[in-house]
C-alpha cells in the first residue's frame, strides 16, 4: 500500500418479563443494514499470530481477509513481508501456515475467501516481475509460474490482488494476470491512481478481474468511487485505514463513509488497511468494530445479502414508550430502536409466503442510550413451525464499545428456517432491553 506504512505489518500487537399475555407483532418494513462484503487487509500477524489470530478473524464478520503483501524477488523468490515462503517451485515457509489458513473457512466462521496481495509503494516486484517474464515467460517451466503454484497451493487462496504502484505497465500485468487465471484463481486489482492503467489491465484480463478494492485513503484521499466504477466497468469496493493516534477512521467514522458511498456509488462492499494497527490500537475498536461497521454501512436489500425484508416481526412483549416497537429493530435505520421494560427476552422474524431461508450471519446494532440496557447474552435460534427451535448460535458477556456499534457473527448451520428468533437472556444490567437493528444475511 502506501510506503509511509510499509512497516506496519511488525505490529503484533429476546426477554423474560411480558406486558401482556400475547406477543406483539407487526410488519417489518425494511432490510436490516449489514452484509455485503468486507475485507481486511493483513502483514505480519497474520503469518505469527497462529490459531489466535484466526479465530479472531473468524470471529470478526470480515468476510475476506487479504494477506498483505507477497514480495517478488529478482530470482522469483516469493516473500510474505521479510519471511520467505516460496523458492524453486516449493513452499517453503511456516510448516503450519497452511493449515492455520485453511481453518479460517472451517467450523463457525464468516470468512469466505482469501487472497494474496501482491506489491506495494516503493518496491520492485512488478519491476521483476517484467524482468521473469521476458527471460523466461509464463509457461509451467518458469519460476514464476512454479513459485506462485506452490504457494497458492499452500495458502488456499482464491484470488491474487495487484497493487502496483511502481511500474503500471500494462502487458506485464496482463500477462501475469493470465498465468494465474490459468492456476485457477481469480484476479482483483487495487488501485489508488492511474486510472487508464487499471483500465488496460482489467481489460486485458477479462472476466477473471472480479473486484477492484479502490484505495481512499493516504495517496488515494481523493479518490471518488463513483468516478472510478464508472471508468472500469464495476462497482469498486472502496478503503479506508483504520484509526491510530496521527491518521486513519474509528468504526463510526467508516461506517459513516461506507454508507455515503453505497447511496452515492451503490457500492456493495468495502475493506480496511490495516489489521496490524487495529491490533496495535485496539482502544478505538476491534476487527469486530470495523467489519460491523462496513457490513452494516453496505447491506442492500433482500436479494443482495439482507433477508429481512416484507417478512413479519413479534417479540416477548409490545415496545413502550410508543415509537419503539418490535419494527424498530427491522427497518433498518440504527437511528431508531426496540424497547421493552425487561431485562431479557426474545424478539422474532417470520418471512413472508412461507418462504424459509438459510441464514448464514446475523448482526446485533447497539442503539446505546444508556449502555446497561444493551444485550449480554443471548442465543438465535430457527424454527419452521415457530415452536420447535434450533439452537444457531450463543452468546454470553457481549459488550458494546460505542453507540450504534455493529457487531456480526457467523452461522454455521446451513439449513433454511421460516422463523428466526433472538433469546436475550440477560442485558448490561438496566432494568429496559433495547437493540436498534437485527439483521440476517444469506
Amino acid at each position: 500500500m502506501m510506503n509511509k506504512r510499509m512497516l506496519n505489518w511488525l505490529v503484533m500487537a429476546a426477554l423474560l418479563l411480558s406486558l401482556t399475555a400475547a406477543a406483539a407483532s407487526v410488519p417489518a418494513r425494511a432490510a436490516a443494514a449489514a452484509g455485503g462484503e468486507s475485507v481486511i487487509y493483513g502483514g505480519g500477524p497474520f503469518y505469527s499470530g497462529g490459531t489466535a489470530t484466526m479465530n479472531d478473524l473468524k470471529a470478526s464478520g470480515f468476510t475476506t481477509v487479504m494477506l498483505w503483501t507477497i514480495h517478488v524477488n529478482a530470482n522469483g523468490d516469493l516473500v510474505y513481508n521479510d519471511q520467505l515462503v516460496a523458492s524453486g517451485g516449493s513452499y517453503v515457509g511456516k510448516a503450519s501456515w497452511p493449515s492455520e489458513l485453511a481453518s479460517l473457512k472451517q467450523g463457525t466462521t464468516g470468512v469466505k475467501r482469501i487472497e494474496l496481495s501482491v506489491g506495494s509503494a516503493a518496491v520492485n516486484d512488478f519491476h521483476n516481475i517484467q524482468s521473469l517474464i521476458a527471460s523466461q515467460g509464463t509457461g509451467s517451466g518458469s519460476i514464476l509460474y512454479r513459485n506462485f503454484a506452490a504457494l497458492l497451493q499452500a495458502t488456499g487462496a482464491d484470488a491474487v490482488s495487484f497493487d502496483d504502484e511502481d511500474l503500471y505497465d500494462s502487458g506485464t500485468t496482463v500477462s501475469f494476470g493470465k498465468m494465474l487465471t490459468g492456476l485457477g484463481v481469480g484476479i482483483t486489482l487495487c488501485p489508488y491512481n492511474n486510472q487508464t492503467y487499471w483500465k488496460n489491465v482489467k481489460t486485458g484480463i477479462g472476466a477473471k478481474v472480479d473486484r477492484i478494492y479502490l484505495q481512499v485513503y493516504d495517496g488515494g484521499a481523493g479518490n471518488s468511487p463513483a468516478a472510478w466504477s464508472s471508468a472500469l466497468g464495476l462497482t469498486v469496493m472502496p478503503g479506508l485505514d483504520s484509526k491510530t493516534p496521527s491518521y486513519g477512521n474509528t468504526p463510526a467514522q467508516v461506517q459513516s463513509r461506507m454508507a455515503g458511498w453505497k447511496s452515492s456509488a451503490g457500492i456493495a462492499g468495502g475493506f480496511m488497511w490495516l489489521y496490524d494497527d487495529i491490533l496495535k490500537y485496539s482502544q478505538y475498536g476491534s476487527a469486530a468494530d470495523y467489519a460491523g461497521a462496513i457490513n452494516s454501512a453496505v447491506g442492500g436489500s433482500a436479494g443482495n445479502g439482507s433477508l429481512t425484508a416484507g417478512g413479519t416481526a413479534s417479540a416477548s412483549q409490545g415496545g413502550s414508550p410508543s415509537g419503539e416497537d418490535v419494527s424498530k429493530a427491522f427497518d433498518g435505520a440504527s437511528g431508531t430502536k426496540w424497547l421493552i421494560f425487561a431485562g431479557s427476552g426474545w424478539l422474532q422474524y417470520q418471512f413472508g409466503g412461507g418462504n424459509a431461508y438459510a441464514a448464514r450471519q446475523y448482526s446485533l446494532t447497539s442503539a446505546n442510550d444508556f449502555p446497561a440496557r444493551d444485550p449480554k447474552s443471548w442465543s438465535l435460534q430457527g424454527s419452521n413451525d415457530g415452536s420447535s427451535w434450533t439452537t444457531l448460535d450463543t452468546r454470553s458477556g457481549e459488550t458494546f464499545a460505542s453507540r450504534f456499534q455493529t457487531k456480526t457473527y457467523a452461522i454455521s448451520n446451513t439449513s433454511a428456517f421460516k422463523y428466526y428468533r433472538l433469546n436475550v437472556t440477560a442485558n448490561n444490567g438496566g432494568a429496559e432491553l433495547q437493540l436498534a437493528e437485527l439483521g440476517l444475511y444469506a
